[in-house]
C-alpha cells in the first residue's frame, strides 16, 4: 500500500515537473518570438517614424555616411568630433556626417570619437575623482588619449541629441572625464588651460518646430521662446568654453526636420544638410 502511495507521489510531481518544463519551453519561445517580432517592428516601421522629435532616424533611401581620415602630423587645423548617439542613421548623425565631409572638404583634418562605438566610460569614479577635480594622481589611460586629442585639436565639436536639454550621459561624461583639472583649467579657479581653441555644437532637438540654426533663426512661429531657448543656451556654452579657457563658437540646432512620410523629405533634408553648411561656413570660413 506505502509503495503504491510512493509510486502515485512519484508519478504527480514527475507530471507537474513535465508540465512546468512545457510551460517554461512555451514561454520562453513565445517571448523570443516577441523579441525577433519587436525587431522586425521596428525595423519595418523605420520609414513611417515621425521626425520632429530627437529620436528622428532618416528614411533609408535618404541616409548619409561619411568616414573622416583622422589627425595627422600635418599643420593644417584640426576639428575634433565628439559624438554621443547610438544610431548611425538619426537625423543627429546625418547632421555629423554634413559637418565632417565640410570640415575636410575645407582642408581641416577631422577625428571622430563616437562615444558608443568605443563603449566609453562616462562614470567618474572615485578612484579617478581626486585627479579629475585636483589634478593628483594617475591620468587613466582611456582619458590620457582623448586628451592627446584634444591637445591636437583647434576645434571641439559637440555633436549630441537633445535631450532633457543638456549633454546626454556619454558627451556629459566626456566633458568630466577628459577635461579634468590642471589639463583643461587650473585650480585658481576659472583660469582656462585650452586657451586658443574653439567649442561648437550640433544638436538635433524637438521643441516646437520653431527654428534652425542659433539665436535669430526663428521661423516665426514662437521666435521668442525660439530665442529664449537659444539664449539659455549660449550662457551654458559660454560657462563651459570659459571654464577651458575656449572660444565658445555658438551651435546648430535643428527643430525643423521634415515627418519621414512628408513628400518632399528628399528636399527638405537636403534644405537641412545645406543650412548646417552654411552656417558652418559664416561660423568657420
Amino acid at each position: 500500500m506505502k509503495k503504491n502511495i510512493l509510486l502515485m507521489i512519484i508519478l504527480a510531481l514527475t507530471f507537474v515537473a513535465n508540465v512546468a518544463c512545457s510551460n517554461s519551453e512555451a514561454t520562453n519561445i513565445a517571448a523570443e518570438e516577441k523579441s525577433e517580432e519587436a525587431v522586425d517592428t521596428v525595423t519595418a516601421s523605420s520609414e513611417q517614424v515621425d521626425g520632429v522629435t530627437t529620436a528622428s532616424v532618416v528614411a533609408d533611401r535618404y541616409r548619409n555616411n561619411y568616414e573622416p581620415n583622422g589627425f595627422t602630423d600635418s599643420d593644417q587645423k584640426k576639428a575634433l568630433f565628439v559624438v554621443g548617439d547610438p544610431r548611425k542613421y538619426s537625423v543627429q548623425y546625418d547632421m555629423t556626417y554634413t559637418a565632417m565631409k565640410h570640415f575636410e572638404e575645407k582642408g581641416i583634418e577631422v577625428e571622430l570619437r563616437d562615444l558608443y562605438d568605443m563603449d566609453w566610460n562616462p562614470v567618474l569614479s572615485a578612484e579617478e575623482f581626486y585627479y579629475q577635480k585636483d589634478g593628483k594622481g594617475t591620468v587613466p589611460e582611456d582619458v590620457k588619449v582623448e586628451q592627446d586629442l584634444v591637445t591636437q585639436a583647434d576645434y571641439i565639436i559637440f555633436s549630441y541629441p537633445n535631450w532633457h536639454d543638456t549633454p546626454n550621459v556619454m558627451v556629459k561624461g566626456y566633458m568630466e572625464r577628459v577635461f579634468a583639472s590642471q589639463f583643461a583649467y587650473t585650480n585658481e579657479g576659472p583660469e582656462g588651460l585650452l586657451v586658443g581653441k574653439g567649442m561648437y555644437t550640433i544638436s538635433n532637438c524637438g521643441f516646437l518646430g520653431g527654428g534652425r540654426g542659433f539665436v535669430g533663426d526663428g521661423v516665426g512661429i514662437n521666435d521668442d521662446l525660439w530665442d529664449e531657448y537659444m539664449e539659455a543656451f549660449r550662457v551654458f556654452d559660454e560657462d563651459t568654453a570659459g571654464w577651458w579657457g575656449m572660444e565658445n563658437l555658438g551651435r546648430f540646432m535643428n527643430d525643423r526636420t521634415p515627418a519621414n512620410d512628408d513628400e518632399n523629405y528628399e528636399t527638405e533634408m537636403m534644405e537641412l544638410r545645406n543650412t548646417l553648411i552654411n552656417h558652418l561656413d559664416t561660423t568657420f570660413f
